[in-house]
């Protein structure tokens, strides 16, 4: 019988654990492969010393592609970036007419990240939030450049690769944005002014389907609102933004998505969409929806 192969992190990580127990429960059989686990020769993938056999396998299900190494002198958590095989990888099984969630979209749009969103939201006509970004971070051009666009500070700072909250800045002033950038020239960011909010909003779309929204808000004396860095969540009952989030995918071609969202005093505007996202939040206000099986069922629909 033909497996799902899953790519993850790794097994206890969030929310490959979840697709793990709801493929069990379902009896469902699968592979389960660390990334870092993967190796390349030509048009063979390996996993450990193992050759990938595709014949036997029937879906791929990605988590995020990256592993992260802790150096251990002061356990710093360096995160390597596998976009590259990422895309290899898409690219092979497409060939082999093997199904994985936002297959479409992937192919459309193979490097995917917080740049890269700002040019799909617009041609898309996606509200969004203002979002610049230079090839060369020199502080001179930098400068230039906000300043004939003429946001005011703060600004927010992110990486383009970053991931749960992590690597990103609030600049408040032109000097810290000196400093900031000083040590960053070759790094992939984006700039976007810092918009005051109390809150902002997960929605979850599977299938052009919103399985609710997690209202996000930061902790006393904090200005991020992400769960993983101690946010506080609840449920939140919007049907108008319900349809924004299902328009906003069906727009881009996307199965499935965890949408970041704003309420401004314009309407509702998209942070960013993120394509492997996390289920522990959600599921701890939802704890009636089985995200994860959502997404194991609609696998199975789409099986080519």
């Amino acid at each position: 019988m033909k497996k799902i192969l899953l790519i993850g992190i790794g097994e206890e990580n969030n929310p490959s654990q979840k697709i793990i127990i709801a493929l069990k429960k379902q009896k469902i059989p699968y592979i389960y492969t660390k990334w870092s686990n993967l190796s390349f020769q030509g048009e063979n993938v390996y996993m450990g010393l193992e050759t990938i056999n595709f014949k036997n396998i029937r879906s791929v299900i990605f988590d995020i592609f990256r592993f992260p190494i802790i150096k251990k002198e002061n356990k710093e958590e360096i995160n390597y970036n596998l976009e590259n095989e990422f895309n290899v990888l898409l690219n092979l099984i497409k060939e082999k007419g093997i199904y994985t969630p936002n297959q479409s979209f992937f192919s459309q749009y193979p490097f995917y990240n917080k740049f890269s969103q700002m040019h799909v939201f617009a041609s898309k006509k996606i509200p969004s939030i203002p979002t610049v970004h230079l090839c060369d971070n020199k502080k001179e051009k930098v400068f230039n450049l906000l300043k004939q666009l003429a946001p005011s500070f703060p600004l927010v700072v992110k990486e383009s690769y970053g991931g749960g909250g992590n690597n990103v800045w609030k600049v408040k002033t032109k000097k810290e944005l000196e400093n900031f950038i000083e040590k960053r020239r070759n790094v992939n960011i984006v700039f976007q002014p810092y918009i005051k909010n109390d809150a902002d909003y997960r929605a979850i779309v599977i299938n052009g389907d919103c399985l609710g929204i997690m209202k996000r808000s930061a902790q006393k004396g904090q200005w991020k609102n992400n769960f993983s860095l101690g946010g506080k969540v609840e449920k939140y009952a919007d049907k108008k933004m319900e349809r924004f989030a299902v328009m906003v995918c069906k727009k881009l071609g996307l199965e499935m998505a965890g949408l970041d969202i704003l309420s401004t005093k314009n309407g509702f505007a998209i942070i960013e969409i993120n394509l492997f996202f996390g289920l522990d939040g959600f599921q701890s206000v939802y704890p009636e929806i089985n995200v994860a099986e959502k997404i194991i069922n609609f696998v199975n629909t789409k099986v080519i």
